[in-house]
């Protein structure tokens, strides 16, 4: 999964984006992702409202909730 592809499953993907939130590694299980311990560490401590809030202005307030 390319970051492209996983910017657009978070888009359009409210449930996927919710477990990635949750668990970034069990959201990820069964793609072709494989995450290192960093790449995990950073999605688990990234600001998720910051990035509602930039999809929000881009694509509406629908776009990821």
């Amino acid at each position: 999964m390319t970051l492209q592809q996983l910017i657009n499953k978070v888009l359009n993907d409210p449930a996927f984006f919710s477990a990635l939130k949750k668990d970034p590694a069990k959201a990820l299980q069964g793609t072709d992702e494989k995450l290192t311990p960093e790449q995990i560490k950073a999605l688990k401590e990234l600001n998720y409202k910051a990035l509602e809030d930039v999809g929000s202005a881009f694509a509406g307030p629908s776009a990821i909730t």
